[in-house]
């Protein structure tokens, strides 16, 4: 079979550019198609043929105002969806029946035991040794109030210990051997001026600040993981008082905050209590919730994320600032060192780290907790701000001394955040400014497309012979020629001159002979200027026919009345 004969490359891209020349052909006929046609505003008036210069200038300038004006609101109105579009106010419908009382945290400045750690330190890694015991219990005793500015000295107390002692346990677990129990932390408690037992209701956590026992915490420490508690501690308004009342046993810093929140280094101790002091706080609850049609925005835009809107890998149940920017430490720390601070939760997979780490975590602290490497973390929707209204401090009862946190009214005011400025009002926002200035709608917009898409490609292969002949027509064209004489040439023709195509001869007026009309309705103080206008058509008016001129008609006597007569 004879095989066919395959085109040579040089003859497609020939055809190729052939293609490309009359696409561009189609293109500026389309445009000037547009322009006659298109809905916009003064457009029509720049394209039409036939307008004086002065007057396609006049509409190009008016057109051009419009559209900078247009798109300096529009992108003035964008701004403002992007960086502003929600408000916060007051919700008016909204009454407490119950209250979660905040999270209160007592660290103690001594975080361990002294006897307890020197007999674990005498059994363990000194073996019955006096002399190590002495020499190992400093290294036990920091571990309970382990942190990133600690790591170093806890390095170099280590160094003395065998290695081989260390490994039989995890730092962790260490820090758990050595630190302060409940009953040496609190003297008594009480809650809604009831007594209570103070270590059933305060729980210990281990985290950057040490070791430290929290009332109405979300979690509470083990030597192996973080667990989660029990139903938090409510209050009600009939309740006698809305109060916590504990007296420590030593000096401690106190930090107060919303049940929602996890504790860490992103918290500051509100309260610094020592021996004898009587502290009552008087604390107020601000509460702020986001409404459902703000997930419509970017987190972004909103500033906030939902508690079900991104799940954190090491804090999975409810989404909040502090869960994620601890998480993010914790990231960076195994990133950088492979393995995972004791004082942060136990992460399955992932090896805690040991002596042998710190010094990878001190050369890497600053960039752990760094705050910028954490700028994906944002506040969450539904927030709650405890604040301290009144905090009174007294030393000269040394018969009444303890920490009491009340509040100090009934909690009644909520914030609610809510969409102010959503994508319908950008839309409707967009289109009233387009269709004010240049009457722009959405079918405008489809109709550009048409023109130099759809309707440009199907002229090219429709039409394609016509745009060859005008484009061949318009290569052939002469140079239109130059006047380069220097007088100046009158618009006026001369007596026996032949016109042009671009001229129309209209016949001079017929003098009105006879009395004028008007003559008996002149009011004595006012000038008879009707004899002036006897002289208005003597001369013939040329007008331009713009190439409508039809030679087969009387140019004296008929008028083509279709054509535009500026």
């Amino acid at each position: 079979m004879p095989q066919e004969k395959r085109q040579p490359p040089e003859s497609r891209t020939q055809r190729f550019l052939q293609t490309l020349v009359i696409f561009r052909r189609s293109l500026i006929y389309q445009t000037k198609e547009f322009f006659q046609n298109s809905t916009l505003h003064g457009v029509r008036y720049i394209a039409e043929s036939g307008r004086p210069i002065g007057e396609k200038f006049m509409w190009f300038c008016f057109t051009s105002i419009g559209a900078v004006t247009a798109l300096v609101i529009i992108m003035s109105l964008w701004e403002k969806f992007q960086t502003n579009p929600t408000i916060t106010g007051l919700d008016t419908d909204f009454h407490n029946q119950n209250v979660v009382f905040p999270t209160t945290v007592v660290c103690p400045d001594t975080a361990f035991d002294h006897d307890k750690t020197y007999e674990k330190v005498y059994n363990t890694l000194a073996n019955y040794d006096e002399a190590q015991a002495q020499m190992y219990t400093p290294f036990l005793r920091l571990l309970t109030s382990l942190n990133f500015d600690s790591i170093r000295d806890a390095k170099v107390l280590s160094q003395s210990i065998p290695q081989n002692l260390l490994d039989a346990h995890t730092i962790r677990e260490w820090a758990f051997e050595g630190h302060i129990d409940c009953q040496n932390v609190f003297v008594s408690c009480k809650y809604r001026d009831e007594d209570i037992p103070c270590c059933d209701h305060f729980e210990p956590i281990y985290t950057e600040h040490g070791f430290c026992y929290a009332f109405n915490s979300r979690f509470k420490s083990t030597p192996t993981e973080d667990v989660k508690t029990g139903a938090p501690h409510d209050l009600y308004e009939t309740d006698k008082k809305w109060a916590l009342f504990f007296i420590p046993n030593s000096t401690s810093r106190i930090y107060i905050f919303s049940n929602e929140e996890y504790f860490g280094s992103d918290f500051n101790a509100q309260i610094d209590w020592s021996e004898p002091q009587l502290v009552e706080v008087r604390i107020s609850k601000k509460n702020t919730y986001t409404t459902d049609d703000a997930r419509q925005l970017s987190i972004g835009q909103r500033k906030c994320i939902f508690s079900d809107e991104v799940k954190l890998n090491y804090f999975p149940d409810a989404y909040t600032f502090s869960s994620c920017m601890k998480q993010c430490r914790m990231n960076r720390a195994i990133k950088l060192c492979k393995c995972n601070p004791p004082f942060y939760k136990p992460i399955p997979n992932v090896p805690m780290c040991s002596i042998k780490d710190f010094d990878c975590l001190d050369e890497f602290k600053s960039n752990i907790t760094n705050i910028k490497d954490c700028l994906q973390c944002e506040l969450s929707c539904s927030k709650t701000v405890f604040n301290i209204d009144k905090l009174i401090k007294m030393s000269d009862r040394p018969e009444s001394l303890g920490v009491l946190v009340e509040f100090l009214t009934w909690p009644i005011i909520r914030y609610k955040r809510e969409v102010l400025f959503g994508w319908v009002d950008l839309l409707v926002s967009f289109g009233g400014i387009a269709s004010l200035f240049l009457g722009f709608s959405l079918l405008s917009g489809v109709e550009i497309i048409y023109y130099f898409t759809l309707r440009a490609c199907c002229m090219v292969y429709k039409n394609r012979q016509d745009l060859y002949e005008i484009e061949e027509k318009i290569r052939q064209e002469p140079p239109p020629k130059i006047d380069l004489k220097l007088s100046l040439s009158s618009h006026n023709p001369r007596i026996g001159d032949t016109p042009t195509s671009a001229v129309l001869k209209v016949k001079p007026a017929e003098e009105s002979v006879g009395p004028n009309p008007l003559a008996g309705y002149q009011r004595k103080h006012e000038k008879d200027y009707s004899i002036n206008t006897k002289n208005y058509y003597k001369t013939p008016k040329v007008l331009p026919d713009y190439g409508y001129t039809n030679k087969s008609k009387n140019s004296w006597t008929t008028y083509d009345h279709s054509q535009y007569m500026p």
